[in-house]
């Protein structure tokens, strides 16, 4: 599966060096999907486990390669929850992860999306613990219909990832869904992350929120390579 980085801008910071991973696939009707929604969970776990796999592993390739070459990157890459449903597709999971030097595992956000609804926790638990022990920064994409966030911050994820071109939002209904989101993960202390803006507006407004991080046309073009710049 190609891979495509969308620069992302943190909050306050001038120069960006901070690049979320973008898997590409055809859709059935023959389009293109790009991001979170191309590793979405069909009926398969080990198949969703594979393809997840095979993008972290692409990824790690790409950040120790910018690593090698004297840059200093930070990465966010996509964990479907499905991926870790069983002892198996879990061990596929870890394999990528040890493939990447322990020394560049903290430049890595993990972005964990696709829950199982109802989401437990119980099965959060079980979803982070496999993860913890590679990575300690963790943020979750709640599902669309969620209200309470609360669930995350028990379970020690530093923020949450709201999408707004996956969810096919624009102007005053993405503003009406950022503001929403927004409010729900500050009462509960986790930091925001807003994906795929595509409108100075929309940009404007999570700088007055001061989102923690957020990306998409207005922050800077997908590119093939992670590389830092100044806009």
């Amino acid at each position: 599966m190609p891979i495509i980085y969308r620069p992302a801008r943190i909050l306050n910071r001038e120069k960006i060096d901070t690049f979320r991973c973008m898997p590409v696939t055809e859709s059935a009707n023959g389009g293109i999907i790009t991001g979170k929604p191309a590793l979405q969970h069909g009926r398969d776990i080990m198949l969703t486990a594979k393809e997840n796999a095979a993008v972290l592993t692409q990824a790690f390739q790409d950040l120790s390669l910018a690593f090698d070459g004297g840059e200093r990157i930070r990465m966010i890459v996509p964990i479907n929850s499905y991926a870790l449903a069983s002892s198996d597709t879990s061990s596929l999971m870890i394999q990528a992860f040890k493939e990447l030097d322990p020394a560049i595992r903290k430049e890595v956000i993990l972005d964990v999306f696709d829950f199982p609804n109802p989401l437990t926790l119980d099965i959060l638990d079980d979803i982070t613990i496999r993860l913890m022990p590679f990575f300690d920064k963790l943020m979750a994409e709640p599902a669309s219909d969620m209200d309470d966030f609360t669930i995350f911050a028990n379970c020690n994820y530093f923020g949450v990832s709201l999408d707004l071109e996956a969810r096919d939002v624009m102007g005053e209904a993405a503003i009406g869904v950022m503001t929403r989101f927004w409010g729900e993960a500050t009462k509960r202390r986790l930091k925001v992350v807003v994906q795929g803006i595509s409108e100075p507006e929309l940009s404007e407004k999570a700088d007055r929120y001061e989102v923690f991080l957020q990306d998409g046309p207005c922050i800077g073009k997908d590119v093939n390579a992670p590389v830092p710049f100044t806009p």
